[in-house]
């Protein structure tokens, strides 16, 4: 049976947040930081498969004109994660209020 006291704000309060929105920006912006690392990770192991970088990997797939199903699947993934970081970012400037 819960018949404590201490109030939410009140427990916040206690771990240095003025308000609970305060605590909620901050748990977003832990969420989105682990987002965006496992999405960094993610573009860097596909680096590390292909030993290039996406733009000369794109480069160099489209100069030669041959089909391939798991090139282009990365691709596409390499390309969804670079767009997910950036909307990311985005979302972090907004939690930050820039």
């Amino acid at each position: 049976m819960h018949t404590a006291t201490t109030t939410p704000e009140e427990i916040l309060a206690s771990l240095g947040y003025e308000d609970p929105m305060a605590a909620a920006r901050q748990q977003a912006r832990m969420i989105l930081l682990g987002r965006r690392a496992h999405y960094e990770a993610e573009m860097k192991r596909l680096e590390e498969k292909w030993q290039s970088n996406m733009e000369e990997l794109i480069s160099r797939y489209d100069a030669v004109g041959e089909e391939n199903f798991e090139l282009d699947d990365d691709i596409l993934s390499w390309r969804w994660y670079a767009e997910a970081i950036e909307r990311i970012d985005n979302q972090l400037a907004i939690l930050s209020g820039e």
